[in-house]
C-alpha cells in the first residue's frame, strides 16, 4: 500500500515538473515574440524620426530656389480642415492636437520661436513643461510623466500657422517642386475688450512630423466629408491657402518692414506670387518648346544660304535692328 502511494506521488511530481517546464518554454517563446515586436516598433520609430536628407540635398543643390513664409488663417474655409475636430474623436484629431501629443511623448523636437529667424539647434530646443507653464495650460504629473486631458489642450485657441516653404527646381528630375520645411502654430488670445494677440508657440521641422501626419485622417472640406486624405496629403498637395508675409532676402526683412500701407503690402504679395507662377510657367514652356538651331542650307555651288524667316523674308541684320 505504501509502495502504491509512493508511485502515485512520484508520478504526480513528474507531471507537475513537466507542466512547469512546458509553461516556462511557452513563456520564453512569448517573451521572444514580444521582444521582436518591441524591436520592430523601435526600429520603425527611429526610421520615422529620420529627416528627408535626399530632399535637403535637392534644395541645397538646386540651380534656382526661393524660401517663402506664409500665414495660414484657420478661420477660412480652405484651412479649416487643420482646425477640426477641436477635441479628438474616433481617431480623428486636429493638427495642433497631433503636435501637442508628439511633444508630450517626446517623439519630436520643437524649437523656440525667434523673431526674424529659425534656429534648429539644441540651444533653442523647447522644454515642454516650461511651455505649458508659460501659456497656463493645465497638466498633472504621474510617475514622472506629464498628463494633459484632451479638453485642456488649447487647440481651439490655435487659429493659425506660420509655414516655411521651399520653391525650387529639382535639377536631377528636371521638375519644379514646392516643399514645406517647417511650421509654427500661432496661439490667439483675446483680452477683456476683445482685442486679439498672436503668440507664435514654436517652430518644428515638417520632416519630423510627416510620418505621423500621414497616419492622421483629414476631412477634405465641408463639401466632401469623406476621410480619404491625411494631414500630410493636405500639405504635400498644397490644399491650404496662405498669404505671404515674408520672402527670404539678404536683409531678412518681412514685407511689413519695407511696405508702408496695407495696399503696398497687398501689391508686394501679389508681385511675389506672380513671380513664382511665371517661373513655373516659363520652365514648362522651355520644356515643351525646346529651341532647335536651324541648319544652314548649302547650294549646289558650295555657298551657304542664310536661313529664311517664317515669313519668307531675309533675316534682319544687326545693322537693321532697333532697340
Amino acid at each position: 500500500m505504501q509502495t502504491k502511494r509512493l508511485l502515485i506521488f512520484i508520478l504526480l511530481t513528474v507531471g507537475v515538473a513537466t507542466l512547469s517546464a512546458q509553461e516556462t518554454a511557452r513563456e520564453r517563446i512569448e517573451r521572444r515574440r514580444q521582444s521582436a515586436v518591441q524591436q520592430k516598433a523601435t526600429g520603425t520609430s527611429i526610421r520615422m524620426g529620420q529627416p528627408d536628407r535626399h530632399s535637403d540635398e535637392q534644395i541645397k543643390n538646386a540651380k534656382w530656389s526661393r524660401i517663402i513664409y506664409r500665414y495660414l488663417d484657420l478661420t477660412t474655409e480652405a484651412n479649416a480642415p487643420l482646425y477640426y475636430p477641436v477635441t479628438p474623436v474616433d481617431g480623428k484629431m486636429s493638427l495642433f492636437t497631433m503636435l501637442f501629443n508628439l511633444l508630450r511623448e517626446d517623439a519630436v523636437v520643437a524649437y523656440e520661436y525667434l523673431d526674424g529667424r529659425e534656429e534648429f539647434t539644441d540651444e533653442y530646443r523647447i522644454d515642454f513643461q516650461e511651455l505649458l507653464d508659460r501659456f497656463g495650460i493645465y497638466y498633472e504629473t504621474a510617475e514622472g510623466k506629464i498628463m494633459v486631458n484632451d479638453v485642456d489642450i488649447p487647440g481651439n485657441e490655435v487659429e493659425g500657422y506660420f509655414v516655411k516653404e521651399a520653391y525650387y527646381f529639382d535639377t536631377g528630375n528636371s521638375a519644379f517642386r514646392v516643399r514645406p520645411l517647417a511650421i509654427c502654430p500661432v496661439l490667439q488670445r483675446r483680452d477683456d475688450y476683445g482685442a486679439a494677440t498672436r503668440y507664435p508657440l514654436f517652430w518644428i521641422s515638417y520632416d519630423e512630423i510627416a510620418p505621423y501626419a500621414r497616419r492622421v485622417p483629414l476631412m477634405g472640406s465641408s463639401f466632401n466629408n469623406s476621410m480619404n486624405g491625411s494631414i500630410d496629403d493636405f500639405f504635400r498637395m498644397r490644399k491650404y491657402d496662405g498669404e505671404i508675409y515674408k520672402a527670404q532676402n539678404p536683409r531678412n526683412l518681412a514685407l511689413s518692414q519695407y511696405t508702408s500701407t496695407p495696399e503696398e503690402m497687398k501689391a508686394e504679395q501679389a508681385r511675389i506670387e506672380q513671380e513664382l507662377i511665371d517661373f513655373e510657367k516659363n520652365l514648362w514652356k522651355q520644356e515643351s518648346h525646346p529651341v532647335v538651331p536651324q541648319r544652314q542650307k548649302v547650294n549646289p555651288r558650295g555657298k551657304r544660304r542664310s536661313p529664311a524667316t517664317s515669313s519668307g523674308t531675309a533675316s534682319i541684320s544687326m545693322r537693321d535692328r532697333r532697340y
